[in-house]
């Protein structure tokens, strides 16, 4: 069962694999006849009851990340599992590197600069750019965004490092999660995608971005958890860190009408010019709700085959 409106055009639009059949519904208003029928649910963050029916097995996130409600929900049903999506990686990849170029050359401060006509002070260095072939860049998670990076940054003349909890083969040197403050302090781009889970909330706190060069640059583009929401302030404001790209945040609207004039932290990161702020967008391109459809599909195919795919360990929370 569909329960996911925003793409159900776009999946009406493509071919359903072999031995997938759909029905569609929202997640309010699904009948209890469509609940009992159905043995994958596509849907974010179903409430209960649809995770009741009778035929349910399995559930289908079309987006990166597993909320808090459905770990929990999903927990308490141990025959059910449940399956992400990470359709948007290379999307999301695509955001942090523009994040990152746009905090190395100060394109942002540089703009609302030359939008006043000022053409800044040479002595001052005032657009003045970070050179970053030769410099290093720190991975903050190596999942399928992390892995997505890889290329891209070494095309531009990086040494890539990754931190992860796990070893791993990927032709990039690796810190363990004990060599977090060490990883840290050697690294002059360091890039986070790592997902809001309670280990990695408050990941970096204050002692951590005090471990980071004061020349470095921070983009997060996971969860906005990960990061200490007064530590990073503090720290670009103090200029501690050069600049922060930030796609995610902590406080988000919590409706429509509120879209205009919601800042997205109690601090005011808008005053400072060190930062590029992004309104979690990074998978924000043209082509996402085909994207998202194209790979669920794929998904369920898997699933009526009886093969796993992008199973989600609820215990680790990703």
């Amino acid at each position: 069962m569909w329960c996911n409106p925003k793409t159900e055009d776009a999946v009406r639009a493509l071919p359903l694999p072999e031995g997938v059949e759909l029905r569609f519904a929202t997640a309010a208003g699904a009948s209890d006849e469509d609940r009992d029928w159905a043995e994958t649910l596509v849907a974010g963050s179903p409430p209960a009851r649809l995770l009741d029916g009778a035929a349910l097995r399995h559930v289908v996130i079309p987006f990166a990340g597993v909320s808090a409600e459905l770990r929990a929900r999903a927990l308490e049903r141990p025959h059910l599992s449940v399956h992400n999506s990470h359709y948007n990686a290379q999307m999301v990849a695509q955001h942090a590197l523009a994040l990152a170029m746009a905090c190395a050359s100060r394109i942002v401060a540089s703009d609302r600069a030359m939008r006043r006509g000022d053409w800044g002070d040479d002595t001052a260095l005032a657009h003045s750019s970070m050179f970053l072939p030769g410099k290093v860049a720190l991975l903050l998670g190596f999942g399928h965004i992390g892995k997505a990076l890889v290329g891209p940054l070494r095309a531009l003349g990086l040494d890539v490092r990754a931190w992860r909890r796990r070893p791993g083969e990927d032709g990039v040197p690796t810190y363990g999660p004990d060599r977090l403050r060490e990883a840290l302090a050697g690294a002059d781009l360091v890039i986070v995608s790592l997902p809001g889970t309670a280990e990695t909330d408050g990941l970096l706190g204050a002692e951590e971005l005090s471990a980071m060069q004061a020349g470095a640059i921070l983009v997060n583009v996971g969860r906005g958890s990960v990061i200490a929401e007064e530590p990073l302030y503090r720290a670009l404001a103090e200029r501690r860190i050069r600049a922060a790209g930030l796609d995610v945040w902590y406080h988000y609207p919590e409706h429509r009408g509120e879209l205009v004039r919601v800042f997205p932290s109690r601090f005011p990161f808008q005053e400072l010019d060190n930062v590029v702020m992004s309104p979690h967008r990074g998978n924000d391109v043209d082509e996402w709700r085909e994207a998202s459809a194209r790979d669920a599909l794929v998904t369920l195919a898997a699933l009526a085959r009886g093969e796993g795919r992008n199973r989600v360990d609820l215990g680790d929370g990703y």
